[in-house]
């Protein structure tokens, strides 16, 4: 999640790449640094959760790997999804035979999680420009409301309710999961 903007002035994405690493997370977003704040326990949680499950599919086939608040740079941009799925293919590979350490591609999947405070228009803002600029899928997640909007193509595809099942094809054939099960992970 994200607060207003601290910083309107200049500065080029690759100086903004040089500043050194803080928390809370910053991100760069149409020449603004815009801060992301720590989540709270529900957004964790979920956070958490959708990790394990997505994490022990993907890790059946060996199709990619999921990563929290992962910094991701495309598209004149800098954001910290999250969650972020990598398809292994996509991942790059450094002189040394390692994983690359900096993603300057879009995530397979951009899953952001609202919480009090945040403002859903700009994460929506968000999600677009992923989706427009090479995610495959989006997933905005609304714990106080229990819905889901899925985003593909950078433009608002459908909203999930109790009820329905998100998938995640093409990136992660064959994974579904209710959408009441996600949000009966808040409850104890």
């Amino acid at each position: 999640m994200t607060t207003a903007a601290r910083h309107s002035g200049s500065m080029t994405l690759e100086e903004f790449l040089k500043l050194p690493d803080e928390k809370p997370y910053r991100e760069f977003i149409d020449g603004r640094i815009e801060v992301k704040v720590s989540p709270e326990f529900k957004h964790g949680r979920l956070q958490g959760l959708l990790f394990d499950v997505l994490n022990r599919f993907a890790s059946k086939t060996r199709a990619g790997f999921v990563i929290p608040e992962l910094r991701c740079t495309f598209a004149g941009r800098s954001i910290v999804p999250d969650l972020v799925f990598l398809k292994a293919e996509n991942i790059q590979i450094d002189v040394n035979g390692e994983y690359e350490s900096i993603v300057r591609i879009p995530p397979d999947i951009h899953i952001e999680i609202l919480s009090p405070g945040q403002s859903a228009a700009s994460t929506r803002k968000k999600l677009k420009h992923s989706t427009a600029h090479g995610t495959t899928i989006g997933w905005f997640i609304f714990p106080k409301d229990r819905m889901i909007e899925v985003y593909r193509g950078g433009e608002l595809s459908q909203t999930l309710k109790i009820g329905d099942v998100l998938d995640a094809e093409p990136v992660l054939p064959g994974f579904k999961l209710a959408v009441e099960e996600i949000f009966a992970w808040l409850k104890p």
